[in-house]
């Protein structure tokens, strides 16, 4: 097993930051993941017995979730009925000196648990309340079962991938999810420092939805159809915004994607090619020219690009200063020099697993250095230090709640 002692060596930007994590699953515990990351002493909650819906995800080795090594590490992981008087009372005794709560629940669960934003901020004024939700707290929709596959769906987003001749293709991550987790950390680590900088004076509800993440990014097609009602086309890449940028073939069967969207590049790009005639072909002088005619352009690179091996590819366009690169599969970047250079994946060792590769900790930070200090733990696993050590309970008190199954 890990070391679990009192995590007193949190490094990080936000090492000073306490987070009460009460959620399952991926949106919720992602945020929690990327607090912990930057060195926030996240308390995660889980029922007794239970634990979080996510530990049997897949992919799994001997029945353990590879998956939670990650979303739960630097975490610690405690168990508590949030549905119980003497758990709720416990609740509130670790939201007293917490900065940030985060939770994923349907609306209006966690009051019919009794333990509202009204009732956290009595306890702790400065508490702010990260909500997230399928569809946000209010609207026609917001007791709408939220999941992150019809979430994305119904933000825009999943109309936009695919083929125009066949059904739309739902993004193969948690897309909706891992956003809604983003700006939950965002919102919820600006709403802290308002407090801390004397510009707000008392806590406040952020509220996130799964699908609104995703709206933001679709500031390019919401603003053309509010302003030219153009609807976009269904297509595996964006092609009608900027060209030349799609994925071509090489010659040893492999895939690189040239991004030449703005007109140096464009130019850059007819060098590299020794194709300078290009530049005076009508069709291709201006990028609205190069993205009426996407598709000759795209078949003239291909046949470029037939000629050449991935590797002789790319180096040529590194060499021109044409923005490309190889289409990577799992393999690929496990080999990547950049990747090993910039320790991309790091090996952790686990308790079950052993050594056990996952993504590092993004972005680097140059002063407040961040650490994996410990894998996904099991559940309940940090239940002595926090209730014992945290809330000083004594032996008596931690054995009575363990028997009536309160933790």
């Amino acid at each position: 097993m890990a070391n679990l002692t009192k995590e007193s060596k949190r490094t990080g930007p936000l090492k000073s930051l306490k987070v009460i994590e009460i959620a399952n699953v991926v949106a919720g515990p992602f945020a929690g993941s990327l607090l912990a990351d930057y060195g926030a002493d996240v308390i995660k909650i889980e029922m007794p017995g239970v634990g979080d819906p996510f530990r049997q995800f897949l992919p799994q080795k001997d029945g353990e979730s590879l998956r939670w090594a990650t979303m739960a590490r630097n975490k610690r992981c405690v168990t508590l009925d949030l549905r119980n008087e003497k758990g709720k009372d416990l609740f509130l005794q670790l939201v007293k000196d917490a900065d940030l709560v985060l939770e994923n629940f349907r609306p209006g669960t966690i009051e019919k648990w009794g333990i509202g934003f009204d009732v956290m901020k009595a306890v702790n004024p400065k508490i702010v309340l990260a909500r997230i939700s399928g569809y946000g707290q209010d609207g026609p929709y917001r007791e709408k079962a939220g999941f992150g596959t019809p979430a994305t769906a119904y933000s825009g987003y999943t109309a936009l991938q695919g083929y125009e001749d066949r059904a739309p293709v739902s993004p193969p991550v948690a897309l909706a999810d891992l956003m809604a987790g983003m700006f939950a950390v965002m919102g919820g680590v600006s709403s802290v420092l308002a407090i801390i900088n004397g510009d707000q004076a008392k806590g406040q509800v952020v509220d996130v939805s799964l699908y609104e993440p995703l709206v933001r990014v679709l500031e390019s097609q919401i603003a053309d159809y509010s302003i030219n009602e153009t609807k976009p086309v269904r297509e595996p890449m964006s092609t009608s915004v900027a060209s030349p940028s799609y994925i071509h073939k090489t010659k040893d069967n492999k895939w690189v994607i040239i991004g030449a969207s703005t007109q140096k590049t464009w130019e850059r790009l007819t060098e590299v090619m020794e194709m300078p005639e290009l530049l005076k072909d009508p069709r291709f002088i201006t990028n609205p020219d190069r993205v009426k005619h996407n598709d000759q352009l795209v078949s003239i690179i291909d046949q470029w690009t037939a000629k050449l091996s991935m590797k002789e590819l790319v180096n040529l366009l590194d060499d021109g200063g044409v923005p490309a690169g190889p289409v990577n599969e799992m393999d690929d970047i496990f080999s990547d020099p950049h990747f090993i250079a910039r320790n991309s994946i790091k090996k952790v060792d686990h308790p079950i697993f052993g050594m056990l590769d996952i993504p590092n900790i993004f972005p680097k930070f140059s002063e407040t250095h961040c650490e994996i200090r410990h894998l996904g733990q099991g559940v309940g696993a940090f239940n002595e230090e926090v209730y014992k050590g945290d809330l000083g309970l004594s032996d008596e008190e931690y054995n009575q709640l363990m028997k009536e199954k309160i933790i």
